[in-house]
């Protein structure tokens, strides 16, 4: 009988990929740490659970940018688990070039990069073929699969790419949920999409396909919980578990400011309802709601407030509104009742994407307008 195993599944470190849109430059080398500690805590993971595989299923060692100091890190975390195979399937940011690191860097015996060709291995004590490819260069666009081999073996496979309902032309690798499922895989190791998901296919073998996301977040599209997938595998079939792993949250909240009448205020709103503990976390807060005509938030003062009371990373956003009564001014004469009927008017017509900016302009316009009414 074969014997049970365990797996860890990872995808999209991007490791010395520059850090970009940042309003704190002197935070960018502490940022850089977290990467490297959230990928010692992947091998911790696999040393732990006694991991028989480490799957990174492409986008590890950013392409060009990759330094000799973060190769030294690599190098040390995975010569401590020795005993793992660690498999990596190159992507779109780490293509197996002739002039990628994967290549012209002597690796542990135990650790295997994926070539631009469909490979498979087979593990007799686990009674498991394993199939991989890697990325030639930034792009793939062939969507050729392997050839099955073996009949009643475990199959795995790790690939980095595009997983589509119906197939179609992609730069990254597609892969038609028809043409895998014929080919009747147990679990298939995604790379490509930052966000965690998990797909049956519903075929013979219920194949697992999952994407682990990102284990730590790059931007600000990448908020909430970032995760591994530990997989555990006997004769019950494979078993997914989904560990968190990150070092720091992305987080985006909207905050009502009703009330608030100055920059401390706001600020204490704010730190009231984030625990200490949650702090370290690089957080965006969106100020919402109306305030009085005469009032103006500072972001940049609240932002200064909330790094004092022990914010790790904040960026503040002011999209509250000032407190007119539209309602009257819409059914004014003069000039200020025909800005607030043609600009609604303009807002109601407009396409989603350009909503916001207009409704921004909207109110800082009827701000203007109405002080100049005033002076007047």
């Amino acid at each position: 009988m074969a014997s049970s195993f365990t797996f860890v599944h990872t995808a999209d470190l991007h490791l010395d990929l520059p850090v970009k849109g940042w309003k704190e430059p002197e935070k960018l080398m502490e940022r850089r740490r977290d990467y490297r500690s959230t990928f010692r805590r992947i091998v911790d993971l696999a040393r732990d659970r006694k991991a028989a595989f480490l799957l990174i299923a492409g986008d590890f060692l950013e392409h060009g940018y990759v330094d000799r100091s973060t190769l030294d890190f690599v190098m040390d975390q995975l010569n401590r688990i020795p005993g793992t195979g660690v498999w990596v399937a190159p992507g779109n940011h780490d293509p197996y070039r002739a002039d990628s690191v994967y290549r012209t860097v002597k690796w542990p015996d135990h650790v295997h990069f994926f070539s631009e060709q469909w490979e498979d291995h087979y593990f007799a004590e686990y009674d498991l073929r394993l199939y991989g490819k890697g990325f030639a260069d930034s792009w793939e666009r062939d969507p050729s699969l392997p050839e099955v081999r073996g009949d009643g073996e475990r199959r795995l496979m790790a690939v980095h790419g595009t997983l589509m309902d119906q197939l179609e032309p992609d730069d990254y690798f597609p892969i038609g949920v028809e043409e895998l499922a014929a080919m009747e895989m147990d679990y298939v190791a995604l790379g490509h999409i930052h966000r965690a998901s998990t797909r049956r296919l519903g075929n013979g073998r219920n194949t697992l396909v999952r994407y682990p996301g990102s284990p730590e977040a790059l931007n600000w599209k990448e908020t909430g919980e970032r995760t591994v997938s530990l997989v555990t595998v006997d004769e019950d079939g494979f078993r997914l578990e989904s560990v968190p792993i990150h070092s720091r949250l992305y987080e985006i909240e909207e905050i009502e400011v009703e009330g608030c009448e100055t920059n401390g205020q706001v600020a204490a709103r704010i730190a009231g309802r984030i625990r200490e503990e949650d702090r370290k976390d690089c957080r965006r807060f969106v100020l919402t709601g109306t305030r009085s005509p005469e009032s103006e938030f500072s972001p940049s003062e609240i932002t200064d407030q909330l790094k004092a009371e022990g914010f790790f990373y904040v960026e503040c956003v002011d999209r509250t509104v000032p407190g007119f009564d539209l309602d009257q001014l819409r059914a004014a004469d003069g000039v200020v009742g025909a800005f607030v009927r043609r600009m609604e008017a303009k807002i109601e017509s407009a396409p989603r994407d350009e909503k916001d900016l207009l409704e921004e302009a909207f109110h800082k316009g009827l701000t203007l307008l109405m002080a100049e009414v005033g002076q007047g």
